[in-house]
Protein backbone atom coordinates (compact mmCIF):
# COMPACT_ATOMS: atom_id res chain seq x y z
CA UNK A 1 0.00 0.00 0.00
CA UNK A 2 1.68 3.33 -1.40
CA UNK A 3 -0.46 5.71 0.11
CA UNK A 4 -0.13 6.53 3.83
CA UNK A 5 -2.73 4.89 6.52
CA UNK A 6 -4.17 8.06 8.85
CA UNK A 7 -4.02 6.45 12.48
CA UNK A 8 -6.37 8.39 14.52
CA UNK A 9 -5.89 8.44 17.85
CA UNK A 10 -7.81 10.37 21.04
CA UNK A 11 -4.91 11.12 23.76
CA UNK A 12 -5.86 10.46 27.10
CA UNK A 13 -5.12 14.23 28.76
CA UNK A 14 -3.93 12.04 31.85
CA UNK A 15 -1.21 10.04 30.85
CA UNK A 16 -1.54 9.94 26.78
CA UNK A 17 -1.37 6.06 26.84
CA UNK A 18 -3.14 5.80 23.31
CA UNK A 19 -1.21 8.95 21.79
CA UNK A 20 1.90 6.52 23.19
CA UNK A 21 0.93 3.15 21.78
CA UNK A 22 -0.45 4.47 18.44
CA UNK A 23 3.32 6.42 17.78
CA UNK A 24 4.94 3.59 18.46
CA UNK A 25 2.83 1.33 16.04
CA UNK A 26 3.38 4.38 13.63
CA UNK A 27 7.37 3.80 13.75
CA UNK A 28 7.12 0.35 13.57
CA UNK A 29 4.79 0.77 10.34
CA UNK A 30 7.08 3.56 9.08
CA UNK A 31 10.06 1.44 9.27
CA UNK A 32 7.99 -1.58 7.43
CA UNK A 33 7.53 0.86 4.32
CA UNK A 34 4.04 1.49 5.10
CA UNK A 35 3.33 5.41 4.87
CA UNK A 36 1.39 6.67 8.05
CA UNK A 37 -0.01 9.96 9.41
CA UNK A 38 -0.79 10.07 12.80
CA UNK A 39 -3.78 12.26 13.49
CA UNK A 40 -4.45 13.52 16.66
CA UNK A 41 -7.98 14.44 17.42
CA UNK A 42 -7.24 17.28 20.16
CA UNK A 43 -9.47 18.81 23.31
CA UNK A 44 -11.85 21.66 22.57
CA UNK A 45 -10.19 24.03 24.69
CA UNK A 46 -7.04 23.72 21.90
CA UNK A 47 -6.20 26.70 20.12
CA UNK A 48 -7.76 25.84 16.41
CA UNK A 49 -5.11 25.55 13.70
CA UNK A 50 -5.14 24.64 10.14
CA UNK A 51 -4.58 20.97 10.76
CA UNK A 52 -0.60 22.07 11.14
CA UNK A 53 2.05 19.06 10.33
CA UNK A 54 4.96 18.45 12.43
CA UNK A 55 7.47 15.79 12.00
CA UNK A 56 8.59 12.93 14.62
CA UNK A 57 11.92 11.05 14.23
CA UNK A 58 12.79 7.73 16.08
CA UNK A 59 16.50 7.52 17.21
CA UNK A 60 17.75 4.78 18.20
CA UNK A 61 19.59 5.39 21.65
CA UNK A 62 22.40 2.50 21.72
CA UNK A 63 22.97 3.08 17.69
CA UNK A 64 21.95 6.77 16.91
CA UNK A 65 20.29 5.63 14.14
CA UNK A 66 17.19 7.79 12.70
CA UNK A 67 14.15 5.38 11.02
CA UNK A 68 11.62 7.38 8.85
CA UNK A 69 9.92 10.21 9.65
CA UNK A 70 6.09 10.31 11.08
CA UNK A 71 3.91 13.42 10.09
CA UNK A 72 0.96 14.27 12.76
CA UNK A 73 -1.53 16.66 12.49
CA UNK A 74 -3.32 17.98 15.35
CA UNK A 75 -7.48 18.13 14.35
CA UNK A 76 -10.23 20.06 16.73
CA UNK A 77 -12.80 17.13 17.41
CA UNK A 78 -15.33 19.10 19.77
CA UNK A 79 -18.79 16.73 20.45
CA UNK A 80 -22.21 18.50 20.46
CA UNK A 81 -23.54 19.36 23.88
CA UNK A 82 -26.31 17.71 25.71
CA UNK A 83 -28.57 20.49 25.68
CA UNK A 84 -30.18 22.61 22.65
CA UNK A 85 -28.36 25.12 24.32
CA UNK A 86 -24.73 23.42 23.72
CA UNK A 87 -25.61 22.00 20.89
CA UNK A 88 -26.14 25.31 19.13
CA UNK A 89 -23.66 27.15 20.61
CA UNK A 90 -21.28 24.25 19.47
CA UNK A 91 -22.45 23.93 16.12
CA UNK A 92 -20.13 26.38 14.23
CA UNK A 93 -17.22 24.67 16.50
CA UNK A 94 -18.43 21.31 15.19
CA UNK A 95 -18.85 22.70 11.15
CA UNK A 96 -15.74 23.96 11.33
CA UNK A 97 -13.77 21.02 12.66
CA UNK A 98 -15.18 19.09 9.93
CA UNK A 99 -13.94 21.13 7.60
CA UNK A 100 -10.64 20.64 9.03
CA UNK A 101 -10.81 16.88 8.96
CA UNK A 102 -12.01 17.55 5.03
CA UNK A 103 -8.75 19.42 4.72
CA UNK A 104 -6.71 16.60 6.18
CA UNK A 105 -7.88 13.50 3.93
CA UNK A 106 -7.44 15.96 0.89
CA UNK A 107 -3.71 16.99 2.08
CA UNK A 108 -1.90 13.66 3.45
CA UNK A 109 -4.85 11.38 0.51
CA UNK A 110 -4.79 8.48 3.21
CA UNK A 111 -5.98 5.06 1.90
CA UNK A 112 -8.03 4.58 4.51
CA UNK A 113 -8.99 5.42 8.55
CA UNK A 114 -7.72 3.33 11.47
CA UNK A 115 -9.45 4.25 14.38
CA UNK A 116 -6.68 3.48 17.38
CA UNK A 117 -8.91 3.86 20.41
CA UNK A 118 -12.71 4.97 20.06
CA UNK A 119 -13.14 8.51 21.67
CA UNK A 120 -14.21 11.85 20.14
CA UNK A 121 -11.56 11.35 16.83
CA UNK A 122 -13.60 8.40 16.07
CA UNK A 123 -16.68 10.31 15.53
CA UNK A 124 -15.03 12.39 12.92
CA UNK A 125 -13.52 9.83 11.48
CA UNK A 126 -16.49 8.18 11.01
CA UNK A 127 -18.58 10.85 9.17
CA UNK A 128 -15.29 11.59 7.22
CA UNK A 129 -16.00 7.83 6.05
CA UNK A 130 -19.32 7.94 5.06
CA UNK A 131 -19.06 11.10 3.18
CA UNK A 132 -15.70 10.47 1.29
CA UNK A 133 -16.71 6.85 0.53
CA UNK A 134 -12.99 5.97 2.43
CA UNK A 135 -12.42 2.65 4.38
CA UNK A 136 -12.38 2.82 7.63
CA UNK A 137 -10.66 1.02 10.17
CA UNK A 138 -12.13 0.21 13.98
CA UNK A 139 -9.06 -0.67 16.26
CA UNK A 140 -10.27 -1.12 20.17
CA UNK A 141 -7.86 -0.70 22.74
CA UNK A 142 -9.91 -1.26 25.69
CA UNK A 143 -12.28 1.64 25.54
CA UNK A 144 -15.27 -0.44 25.65
CA UNK A 145 -13.91 -2.21 29.38
CA UNK A 146 -12.73 1.16 31.02
CA UNK A 147 -15.57 1.95 33.87
CA UNK A 148 -14.19 4.99 34.37
CA UNK A 149 -14.79 8.78 33.05
CA UNK A 150 -13.21 7.40 29.41
CA UNK A 151 -15.39 4.66 28.70
CA UNK A 152 -17.09 4.85 25.42
CA UNK A 153 -20.16 4.17 27.18
CA UNK A 154 -18.91 7.21 29.99
CA UNK A 155 -19.34 9.89 27.39
CA UNK A 156 -22.03 11.62 25.93
CA UNK A 157 -22.35 11.47 22.28
CA UNK A 158 -19.79 8.55 21.60
CA UNK A 159 -21.89 5.26 22.21
CA UNK A 160 -23.93 5.62 19.24
CA UNK A 161 -21.29 6.56 16.52
CA UNK A 162 -19.04 3.72 18.13
CA UNK A 163 -21.66 1.32 17.35
CA UNK A 164 -22.51 2.63 13.57
CA UNK A 165 -18.73 2.60 13.05
CA UNK A 166 -18.67 -0.85 14.10
CA UNK A 167 -20.98 -1.55 11.64
CA UNK A 168 -19.27 0.39 9.02
CA UNK A 169 -15.74 -0.16 9.49
CA UNK A 170 -13.99 -2.64 6.72
CA UNK A 171 -12.16 -4.56 9.28
CA UNK A 172 -12.17 -4.38 13.08
CA UNK A 173 -8.95 -5.02 15.28
CA UNK A 174 -8.60 -5.80 18.45
CA UNK A 175 -5.16 -5.05 21.23
CA UNK A 176 -6.56 -8.64 23.33
CA UNK A 177 -9.10 -11.07 23.49
CA UNK A 178 -10.93 -9.74 26.36
CA UNK A 179 -11.47 -7.13 24.03
CA UNK A 180 -12.29 -8.86 21.22
CA UNK A 181 -15.10 -10.58 23.47
CA UNK A 182 -16.80 -7.81 24.83
CA UNK A 183 -16.61 -5.93 21.21
CA UNK A 184 -18.68 -9.38 19.95
CA UNK A 185 -20.82 -9.57 23.53
CA UNK A 186 -21.97 -6.25 23.98
CA UNK A 187 -21.83 -4.41 20.39
CA UNK A 188 -22.46 -7.84 18.02
CA UNK A 189 -19.11 -7.36 16.27
CA UNK A 190 -17.92 -10.51 14.40
CA UNK A 191 -14.65 -10.88 12.56
CA UNK A 192 -12.38 -9.13 15.12
CA UNK A 193 -8.98 -10.01 14.58
CA UNK A 194 -6.81 -9.44 17.58
CA UNK A 195 -3.60 -7.80 17.44
CA UNK A 196 -1.63 -7.31 20.52
CA UNK A 197 0.15 -4.32 21.18
CA UNK A 198 4.45 -5.07 20.67
CA UNK A 199 6.30 -5.18 24.03
CA UNK A 200 10.16 -3.46 24.12
CA UNK A 201 11.69 -5.00 26.61
CA UNK A 202 12.28 -2.54 29.28
CA UNK A 203 16.32 -3.22 29.35
CA UNK A 204 18.37 -2.78 25.89
CA UNK A 205 21.47 -1.73 26.43
CA UNK A 206 25.31 -2.64 26.33
CA UNK A 207 27.02 -3.61 29.17
CA UNK A 208 30.77 -4.84 29.64
CA UNK A 209 32.07 -7.23 32.74
CA UNK A 210 32.51 -3.72 35.17
CA UNK A 211 28.63 -3.60 35.51
CA UNK A 212 27.68 -7.15 36.73
CA UNK A 213 26.64 -5.82 40.16
CA UNK A 214 28.49 -8.70 42.64
CA UNK A 215 32.25 -10.28 42.23
CA UNK A 216 32.01 -13.82 40.27
CA UNK A 217 33.01 -16.36 42.44
CA UNK A 218 31.94 -19.53 40.49
CA UNK A 219 28.29 -19.73 43.39
CA UNK A 220 25.06 -19.94 40.86
CA UNK A 221 23.46 -16.52 40.96
CA UNK A 222 19.76 -15.26 41.55
CA UNK A 223 19.03 -12.06 40.48
CA UNK A 224 16.01 -10.00 41.03
CA UNK A 225 15.94 -5.71 40.77
CA UNK A 226 13.17 -3.06 41.34
CA UNK A 227 11.99 -0.65 43.65
CA UNK A 228 12.19 -2.48 47.18
CA UNK A 229 9.00 -1.79 48.83
CA UNK A 230 5.17 -3.75 49.57
CA UNK A 231 4.41 -4.37 46.06
CA UNK A 232 7.64 -5.55 44.72
CA UNK A 233 7.45 -9.16 46.55
CA UNK A 234 11.16 -8.93 47.44
CA UNK A 235 9.92 -10.11 51.14
CA UNK A 236 8.40 -13.22 49.47
CA UNK A 237 12.03 -13.31 47.79
CA UNK A 238 13.66 -13.36 50.90
CA UNK A 239 11.71 -16.12 52.41
CA UNK A 240 12.15 -18.62 49.35
CA UNK A 241 15.77 -17.74 49.85
CA UNK A 242 15.10 -18.89 53.41
CA UNK A 243 13.44 -22.02 52.59
CA UNK A 244 15.88 -23.10 49.44
CA UNK A 245 17.23 -26.35 49.89
CA UNK A 246 20.02 -26.03 47.04
CA UNK A 247 23.31 -23.47 47.54
CA UNK A 248 23.06 -20.09 45.47
CA UNK A 249 23.34 -16.33 45.91
CA UNK A 250 20.59 -14.09 46.17
CA UNK A 251 20.91 -10.71 44.20
CA UNK A 252 18.93 -7.95 45.07
CA UNK A 253 19.08 -4.65 43.71
CA UNK A 254 17.72 -1.61 44.04
CA UNK A 255 15.88 0.86 46.98
CA UNK A 256 13.29 1.59 48.55
CA UNK A 257 11.10 2.35 51.84
CA UNK A 258 11.08 -1.65 52.67
CA UNK A 259 14.88 -2.28 52.28
CA UNK A 260 15.78 -1.50 55.82
CA UNK A 261 13.82 -4.02 57.31
CA UNK A 262 14.57 -6.85 54.15
CA UNK A 263 17.98 -6.13 55.29
CA UNK A 264 17.74 -6.48 58.33
CA UNK A 265 15.14 -9.56 58.66
CA UNK A 266 17.67 -11.18 55.79
CA UNK A 267 20.48 -11.55 57.99
CA UNK A 268 17.99 -13.46 60.34
CA UNK A 269 17.26 -15.70 57.75
CA UNK A 270 18.78 -19.06 57.43
CA UNK A 271 18.59 -21.87 54.63
CA UNK A 272 21.21 -22.62 51.62
CA UNK A 273 21.14 -19.22 50.10
CA UNK A 274 23.55 -16.12 50.80
CA UNK A 275 21.74 -12.84 50.47
CA UNK A 276 23.70 -10.01 49.75
CA UNK A 277 21.88 -6.28 48.20
CA UNK A 278 23.53 -4.90 45.86
CA UNK A 279 21.52 -1.01 46.23
CA UNK A 280 20.21 1.43 43.35
CA UNK A 281 21.54 -0.46 39.84
CA UNK A 282 21.83 1.42 36.50
CA UNK A 283 20.19 -0.15 33.35
CA UNK A 284 23.59 -1.18 32.22
CA UNK A 285 24.06 -3.34 35.78
CA UNK A 286 20.66 -4.55 35.54
CA UNK A 287 20.99 -5.94 32.22
CA UNK A 288 24.76 -7.50 33.30
CA UNK A 289 22.88 -8.84 36.12
CA UNK A 290 20.27 -10.51 34.03
CA UNK A 291 23.06 -12.12 31.68
CA UNK A 292 25.28 -13.43 33.86
CA UNK A 293 22.50 -14.77 36.66
CA UNK A 294 21.55 -18.04 36.86
CA UNK A 295 17.94 -17.04 37.51
CA UNK A 296 16.13 -13.86 37.27
CA UNK A 297 12.72 -13.62 39.48
CA UNK A 298 10.15 -10.91 39.06
CA UNK A 299 8.57 -12.23 42.52
CA UNK A 300 5.96 -9.05 42.33
CA UNK A 301 2.61 -9.11 44.38
CA UNK A 302 0.45 -6.59 42.42
CA UNK A 303 1.58 -6.62 38.58
CA UNK A 304 4.51 -7.45 36.50
CA UNK A 305 5.71 -5.53 33.87
CA UNK A 306 5.75 -7.37 30.73
CA UNK A 307 8.98 -5.59 29.26
CA UNK A 308 10.71 -7.03 32.04
CA UNK A 309 9.95 -10.56 31.11
CA UNK A 310 10.84 -9.84 27.46
CA UNK A 311 13.99 -8.50 28.53
CA UNK A 312 14.98 -11.93 30.53
CA UNK A 313 14.21 -13.64 27.31
CA UNK A 314 15.90 -11.41 25.12
CA UNK A 315 19.05 -11.90 27.06
CA UNK A 316 18.29 -15.26 27.59
CA UNK A 317 18.67 -16.19 30.65
CA UNK A 318 15.34 -18.86 32.74
CA UNK A 319 12.56 -16.90 34.33
CA UNK A 320 10.26 -17.37 37.69
CA UNK A 321 7.75 -14.82 37.73
CA UNK A 322 4.63 -14.39 40.55
CA UNK A 323 1.22 -15.31 38.69
CA UNK A 324 0.46 -12.03 38.20
CA UNK A 325 -2.06 -10.75 35.47
CA UNK A 326 0.74 -9.26 33.55
CA UNK A 327 2.52 -11.98 33.74
CA UNK A 328 -0.12 -14.82 33.42
CA UNK A 329 -0.82 -13.29 29.50
CA UNK A 330 2.28 -13.48 28.10
CA UNK A 331 4.49 -16.40 30.69
CA UNK A 332 3.60 -20.65 29.45
CA UNK A 333 3.81 -22.17 32.74
CA UNK A 334 6.54 -24.73 32.04
CA UNK A 335 7.44 -23.85 28.68
CA UNK A 336 9.17 -20.52 28.20
CA UNK A 337 9.45 -19.83 32.55
CA UNK A 338 7.84 -20.71 35.66
CA UNK A 339 5.18 -19.36 37.30
CA UNK A 340 4.65 -18.93 40.67
CA UNK A 341 1.52 -18.62 43.01
CA UNK A 342 0.92 -15.01 44.38
CA UNK A 343 2.03 -14.48 47.57
CA UNK A 344 3.44 -17.82 48.46
CA UNK A 345 7.65 -17.68 49.08
CA UNK A 346 7.46 -21.57 49.18
CA UNK A 347 6.09 -21.86 45.52
CA UNK A 348 8.82 -19.09 44.38
CA UNK A 349 11.48 -21.61 46.51
CA UNK A 350 10.36 -24.94 44.42
CA UNK A 351 10.66 -22.90 40.71
CA UNK A 352 14.03 -21.51 41.85
CA UNK A 353 15.33 -24.87 43.07
CA UNK A 354 14.44 -26.58 39.75
CA UNK A 355 15.81 -24.48 37.41
CA UNK A 356 19.28 -24.55 39.28
CA UNK A 357 19.09 -28.10 39.56
CA UNK A 358 17.15 -29.31 36.11
CA UNK A 359 19.84 -27.35 33.58
CA UNK A 360 17.99 -28.83 30.69
CA UNK A 361 14.41 -27.50 31.62
CA UNK A 362 16.43 -24.05 32.12
CA UNK A 363 17.77 -24.38 28.47
CA UNK A 364 14.27 -25.28 26.96
CA UNK A 365 12.90 -22.23 28.54
CA UNK A 366 15.46 -20.20 27.56
CA UNK A 367 15.09 -21.19 23.76
CA UNK A 368 11.24 -21.14 23.97
CA UNK A 369 11.92 -17.58 25.41
CA UNK A 370 14.00 -16.01 22.87
CA UNK A 371 11.42 -17.33 20.14
CA UNK A 372 8.79 -15.37 22.03
CA UNK A 373 10.25 -12.13 21.95
CA UNK A 374 9.74 -12.16 18.13
CA UNK A 375 6.20 -12.41 18.48
CA UNK A 376 5.59 -9.86 21.14
CA UNK A 377 7.45 -7.57 18.77
CA UNK A 378 6.26 -4.19 17.27
CA UNK A 379 7.61 -5.19 13.71
CA UNK A 380 5.50 -8.70 14.39
CA UNK A 381 2.77 -6.03 15.22
CA UNK A 382 3.30 -3.76 12.32
CA UNK A 383 2.70 -7.09 10.09
CA UNK A 384 -0.34 -7.85 11.09
CA UNK A 385 -1.86 -4.88 10.68
CA UNK A 386 -0.51 -4.40 7.24
CA UNK A 387 -2.15 -7.59 6.60
CA UNK A 388 -5.59 -6.60 7.96
CA UNK A 389 -4.94 -2.98 6.19
CA UNK A 390 -4.36 -4.98 2.97
CA UNK A 391 -7.91 -6.78 2.80
CA UNK A 392 -9.90 -3.33 4.37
Amino acid sequence: MTRPVALVCSPDPRDGRIALRVRRLARALGDAGQPVVIWVADAPDRPAGRGGRAHEWKRDSTTGETSVAIPVRHLPSPLPGSTIRSRVWGSRAVGNASREWQHALRVDRPALLDVQGFGSGGVYALSLARREKTPLVVSSAGETLDRGPRGVDRQPGLLKPFVQAIRQASALTAISHPVRDDLHLRFGAEGVVVIPDGVDPAIDVSFGWSDIPWRIDGRRVVFAAGAVDARSGFDLLVGAAGRSTVAHRLVIGGDGSALAGLKEWSKRIGGAASIEWAGPLSARQIAAGMDHADVVVLPNRVNTDVSEIVSAWKIGTPLVASATAGAVSVIHHGMDGLLAPLGQSASLAECVGRLLIDHRLAEGLVAEGKRRVASLSWETTAERYREVFQLA
